[in-house]
């Protein structure tokens, strides 16, 4: 029979009559006889656990059902569909690895023992079925399964592998097709024992492997079992997600960077004001980075000794990049004793080329590089020093200890001289409370209370507030914090300041120069208040506007009123001497220190120093000509003190010439209330 099978196409020819007559042998009395010989049973684990057989012949699809010998096995003929079935068995999902992804009739009705965990695979519905091979490296301590499979060319029987072996007789078992039905009962016993000894060969080679390495495989499989089960799956990844993200958020805080110049830091932590700056961040290398191109390797520790200055920047903060060139100036100015280091932290996401395009405009703007370091890439400063605002200058003394995080305003030079004698002078500003000018904490609970207008001093922490009028539920709130007596002033006044500047202010003789230092010195906290509104009820904005304005009277005990009368003023035009303070077009600096220090301007409108010097004169000042040019100048310390002529004299001499005339005209009058 086997010579004449391998005869192929002859011997179907010899028998083609034969082969019409047998067509009505249908596949399922053929698989009904495999069933009675038992020859699909397939062990693919030790003898003393059974694996279930059944072969769906109406689709070809051989299922794999891996189960424990607990539960009861069904045979081949009770898993043949009925004849009147013809569509083929629904397929399961692949990735339900449950007991939900075996069919019903086929769940064991006993509790399962934690041990018959199974596996349920299907392979593809077509007329042939492929088989996988188990294939284990040898000396080895685990078994890692391997899919195999023979060549076509291959004699099944020699292949080096029993997944080959199985393939290459499936193969065989396909090319007969629809006609191993016409072979008669001889042909088809004669396939069956010859697939019998293929699975008893299978068997024997997976009992032989499987013997030596049986529990190994066994608790893989559990493992596996296990993590394919899809709700613990889903569990796991949920939970390695969120170890992986809080992770990565520690370690971008806490983890030194090479080139952030503090490799080989164990743990970094935040330091409060006092504190020592650790000597493991002392003794790492820092890499300066200069705008020119240039770069620079020093140890942290060779600038103990000397007021550090770390100016924290980004290239998407406006402000950070007008104030590098005032901290240049301070770096000039204090040469020997500071040293400012430009900081560019990790978060900003700031890469080379955005950087060197910023300062290429910069250059163009004002024909200026910067000459300070800057380190890149920072994580090891931004996390010794907190913040969550740009700009931030954080403040080490020449001791080593840190003393504040703070803003560019505060660095005056008698600040800066009380630091490098050793005095903290300055608040710990660091992480600020609102992110926001438009809201912030409430200054008081408005929790069961009907009504509250109430003002109060400088808050540490929080970021200037601006009005904003605010209307829920039939109630009405308003903020504005952190802002200075001038601002305060032309929010309670609008309608009697409106078109008015502060240096055409008059001010009451009574109130003395004392209140127009005040009104001038805008960022001294001393001269900065906070201010909360809430009532039950809803109110307009003009509505407020007047409360507001009561209230501000009663605070600061002083008004506004608009006048129409004959007044003195000093009127200001222009000599030729002014072009010996034209701008020679550096970057702009605006440094007003306070009262009684120096004012140094670079790059800045003639309009804008005009308007900030109104304070050191008795009588309000109008611009008269209004050209628009920038002028370079320096006020002395002590400026405010001098008599009325010597300030006069100064400015004349730069070409500012103030003239005091007396004419009619409409003012604004701040006077006290008593």
């Amino acid at each position: 029979m086997r010579k004449k099978i391998r005869q192929g196409k002859t011997y179907f020819k010899g028998t083609s009559i034969l082969l019409k007559k047998r067509r009505k042998i249908s596949a399922q009395n053929l698989l009904k006889k495999a069933d009675s010989s038992g020859s699909l049973r397939l062990l693919f684990e030790d003898r003393s656990t059974l694996r279930r057989t059944s072969v769906a012949s109406s689709s070809g699809t051989l299922r794999l059902l891996f189960d424990c010998a607990s539960g009861g096995s069904r045979s081949v003929l009770e898993a043949l569909p009925k004849p009147s079935r013809n569509a083929p068995e629904p397929v399961s999902n692949m990735s339900r690895r449950s007991l939900e992804a075996e069919p019903k009739a086929s769940r064991p009705v006993e509790e399962i023992s934690p041990s018959s965990d199974f596996c349920l695979t299907n392979f593809a519905p077509t007329s042939a079925f492929h088989a996988i091979g188990i294939e284990f490296s040898s000396g080895s301590h685990r078994a890692t399964p391997i899919k195999t499979r023979c060549g076509l060319d291959e004699n099944p029987m020699k292949c080096k592998n029993s997944a080959g072996i199985a393939q290459k007789m499936v193969e065989d078992f396909q090319k007969v097709g629809d006609a191993r039905l016409t072979y008669g009962v001889e042909f088809e016993r004669s396939v069956l024992r010859f697939f019998k000894s293929i699975c008893k060969a299978l068997v024997l080679r997976a009992n032989t492997l499987l013997g030596s390495i049986g529990q190994v495989v066994q608790r893989a499989l559990k493992c596996f079992l296990y993590v394919a089960d899809y709700k613990r799956a889903y569990r796991m990844i949920l939970t390695c997600l969120f170890l992986c993200l809080v992770s990565m958020f520690s370690l971008s805080a806490q983890t030194p960077r090479k080139d952030s110049g503090a490799d080989g830091l164990s743990q970094i932590r935040a330091l409060k004001a006092g504190d020592k700056i650790p000597d493991a961040v002392w003794n790492q290398p820092l890499e300066l980075n200069y705008f020119n191109g240039k770069k620079k390797k020093i140890k942290f520790a060779d600038l103990k000794g000397k007021l550090i200055l770390l100016d924290f920047w980004s290239t998407g903060c406006p402000s950070c990049i007008e104030g590098i060139p005032k901290m240049e100036w301070i770096q000039e100015r204090f040469t020997d004793n500071i040293q400012v280091i430009m900081v560019n932290s990790k978060r900003n996401k700031d890469t080379a080329k955005r950087i060197k395009t910023r300062f290429e405009k910069f250059k163009a703007d004002f024909n200026f590089t910067p000459s300070l370091p800057t380190v890149l890439d920072d994580t090891v400063f931004t996390a010794l020093f907190a913040h969550n605002t740009l700009p931030a200058l954080a403040v080490i003394d020449p001791n080593g200890a840190f003393i504040a995080m703070t803003s560019s305003h505060s660095l005056t030079d008698k600040n800066i001289q009380a630091l490098l004698d050793g005095n903290a002078v300055l608040k710990n500003e660091g992480n600020y409370k609102n992110l926001t000018r438009s809201a912030a904490e409430p200054l008081l609970d408005t929790v069961g209370v009907h009504y509250i207008s109430a003002f109060g001093g400088y808050r540490n922490h929080y970021l200037p507030v601006y009005p904003n009028l605010n209307h829920k539920n039939g109630t009405t709130f308003l903020q504005m914090g952190n802002q200075s007596l001038q601002f305060m002033l032309f929010q309670a006044y609008g309608q009697a300041l409106k078109g008015f500047r502060q240096n055409e202010l008059v001010i009451d003789a009574r109130l003395g120069r004392q209140f127009k230092e005040k009104l001038l010195n805008v960022n001294s906290t001393q001269n900065k208040y906070w201010y909360q509104f809430y009532t039950d009820d809803s109110v307009s904005r003009p509505q407020f506007a007047d409360i507001f304005c009561r209230e501000f009277q009663n605070y600061f005990k002083i008004a506004v009123a608009r006048k129409s009368d004959s007044i003195e003023l000093y009127k200001i035009r222009f000599s030729n001497k002014i072009k010996n303070i034209l701008t020679s077009g550096k970057a702009s600096i605006a440094r007003f220190q306070g009262i009684g220090e120096e004012a140094f301007y670079q790059n800045i409108p003639i309009g804008l120093f005009l308007q900030n010097l109104f304070y050191a004169f008795d009588l309000p000042t109008e611009l008269k000509e209004k050209e628009n040019f920038n002028i370079d100048i320096t006020i002395p310390a002590g400026f405010v003190r001098w008599t009325e002529q010597e300030k006069l004299t100064f400015l004349n001499e730069r070409g500012i010439v103030f003239s005091a005339v007396k004419e009619y005209r409409t003012y604004p009058l701040v006077y006290p209330i008593y």
